[in-house]
């Protein structure tokens, strides 16, 4: 996972594990691309969303997970 933060959008729902509203999205890896990167919504407390092509994708797949 590299270390570079891209600024995130304005809305993401809390981590549910920690609760964190505080999120971001950053450069990780995604094994169904090409060059071997992508973006994913990561919380502090280590949790991360799937990885995708943009930083809408990303938003969009980390706000959509299952609900219980």
């Amino acid at each position: 996972m590299s270390e570079k933060t891209i600024e995130g959008k304005d809305y993401f729902l809390p981590c549910p594990f920690c609760g964190n509203c505080e999120l971001e999205i950053i450069e990780s890896e995604f094994e169904d691309s090409q060059n071997g990167e992508g973006l994913t919504v990561y919380c502090d407390c280590g949790a991360q969303g799937p990885a995708a092509k943009t930083e809408d994708e990303a938003t969009l797949k980390w706000n959509s997970r299952f609900k219980s």
